[in-house]
This record gives structure tokens, sequence and C-alpha cells, in this order.
């Protein structure tokens, strides 16, 4: 029984170690115009077709304009206008590998006055997550 356990906390255990993902990396930073990062990695992809994945979600996503790729980069910037009342704030995306993997960070300003809204953090992520193909 006591073998069975140990196997089941090595299991948990290391799901929770592999749980270190981008809403626990999400932080906001600063005063009057905060600043938003995440980030999350993605073992086994290749950075070039992470940054494809996420231009592709980018501009799938209605809220972002003036979307750039630099592929040899790995950079992707957009103006991201969620509000929809044309204040603006730029997004930037890294994409670079990272050992066996390949992190993507996120990277936004809020304007001052400006609050994200109750879903924002899942919609970070998910765009982050595409970088895998999902």
């Amino acid at each position: 029984m006591i073998k069975y356990g140990i196997a089941a906390l090595l299991v948990f255990g290391a799901t929770a170690a592999q749980a270190q993902n981008c809403s626990s990396n999400f932080t906001i930073s600063g005063g009057l115009a905060p600043a938003i990062s995440t980030w999350d990695s993605f073992p086994g992809l290749n950075p070039g077709t992470a940054i494809d994945n996420l231009a592709r979600a980018a501009q799938l996503n209605s809220y972002w304009v003036s979307i750039k790729v630099n592929r040899r980069l790995g950079l992707l910037t957009a103006l991201n206008d969620g509000a929809r009342n044309g204040r603006v704030q730029q997004v930037k995306m890294t994409v670079r590998k990272r050992g066996n993997a390949t992190r993507v960070d996120y990277t936004m300003v809020l304007n001052p006055g400006q609050v994200p809204g109750f879903d924002f953090r899942s919609n970070v992520c998910r765009i982050i997550r595409s970088a895998a193909g999902g």
C-alpha cells in the first residue's frame, strides 16, 4: 500500500510541478499604467511553428490590429483595443527556445485608468496556448 501511495505522490507531484503554467505565471505590476506579463513553456515545440501558430491566433482575435510578426526574432507585436474605445495598448509576444522546450512570453502595459476584464487572464492564456496549435 505504501508503494502505491509513493507512486501516486510522485505522479501528482510531477503534475503539480508541471502546472507552473501561464495562469500561475501571470503578474500585474505598476501603478497608474500597470504592466501585465506571463509566460508558458511547451516541451518539444519548434519556435518557428509556435510563432506561426501565434500569428494565426492573433489574426483571429478581433481586438488586435496592426499585427506584425518577425519570425527571425520570434517577435509578434499588435495593438489591442479590447475596450473598443480607441485607447489601444501594445501587446508583445516573444518566442524562444529554452532547452528542449519553447517559451512564449506575453507583455502589455495598460493605459492609465484601464482595468482588464474578469476573463482577461484566461483569454491571454488561451492565446499563449495557441502556440502549440491548440
